[in-house]
């Protein structure tokens, strides 16, 4: 992965150079949502890592307040691993595997019993030793040894025979009937009946089926009165969800703010627009 390549990679997550070492903990936070809602346990964990191990500033931190809020998608976790490789983060995180011990840590926090990773933890820990190139036997050959609760043999009895399924990590967005294309005059950009418009972001677009929007989308029943906003802020460019009832989706994830590059594409209920910067 070239510099471009690894700078596309991370702006189509919203991540910019400042803030890119919070990709280390899109892997940990995607395993704290394998059962469908991460606990004050886990979150505590992810949080003081976010301190203790990794630079964030202000960026980051929205970053991550994202992946607490939303549950990433499997997706992102196998984009993330690329970038993690491609950055050579060793000088922050010892190694792949320090990763996939924090993912444990995590996912063991949360467990009925002490020690305890259930299931759906299980098999994203593993997702996340495979897309990072760490055997993951020897991965969970270290959850294992730290099992406090039953002894070694119980725990190992069953423990790769679960069939698990996660409904809950994976954003289901219906397709984009008209796509607006990536070139063409900055600002965000609609379809409406087979013909492109266009509002630029200066500074702020204010979108939703309300009469008081600036964009206002009357034809979309899934769109709330007041959706959403994109705005420009010490030049850069940022959309924000309002509390929307079906959410904010950008490039696949809901989110509650995210930074803007160009090109991405905004999904409000059935209508997708772009940003192009």
């Amino acid at each position: 992965m070239n510099d471009n390549e690894l700078r596309r990679a991370l702006q189509s997550l919203g991540i910019d150079e400042s803030s890119r070492e919070v990709i280390a903990l899109l892997p940990v936070t995607w395993v704290a949502w394998a059962d469908g809602t991460i606990h004050p346990e886990e979150r505590s964990i992810i949080l003081d890592l976010a301190t203790s191990r990794v630079h964030l500033g202000d960026e980051g931190r929205r970053v991550l307040d994202n992946w607490l809020s939303f549950a990433p998608t499997r997706q992102r976790v196998e984009s993330a691993a690329g970038i993690l490789i491609a950055l050579s983060m060793k000088a922050k995180m010892r190694d792949d595997n320090d990763v996939v011990d924090f993912c444990r840590r995590v996912a063991e926090s949360a467990g009925p019993l002490l020690g305890k990773v259930e299931s759906p933890e299980r098999e994203a820990i593993e997702t996340v030793a495979q897309s990072l190139a760490v055997e993951p036997h020897v991965a969970w050959e270290k959850v294992r040894a730290r099992l406090v609760v039953e002894s070694a043999a119980s725990m190992a009895d069953g423990w790769f025979d679960d069939e698990v399924t996660n409904p809950h990590l994976v954003v289901h967005a219906p397709a984009a009937k008209t796509v607006p294309p990536v070139a063409g005059p900055p600002g965000v950009a609609w379809m409406a009946e087979e013909v492109e418009d266009h509002r630029e972001v200066d500074p702020i677009v204010r979108i939703g089926r309300g009469r008081d929007n600036d964009l206002q989308l009357t034809h979309d029943g899934e769109v709330s009165r007041h959706h959403c906003i994109v705005e420009r802020r010490d030049g850069k460019v940022y959309i924000k969800d309002l509390g929307a009832l079906n959410g904010t989706v950008v490039e696949g994830d809901r989110v509650a703010e995210r930074r803007l590059f160009g090109g991405e594409l905004i999904l409000l209920g059935e209508t997708t627009l772009r940003f192009r910067a």
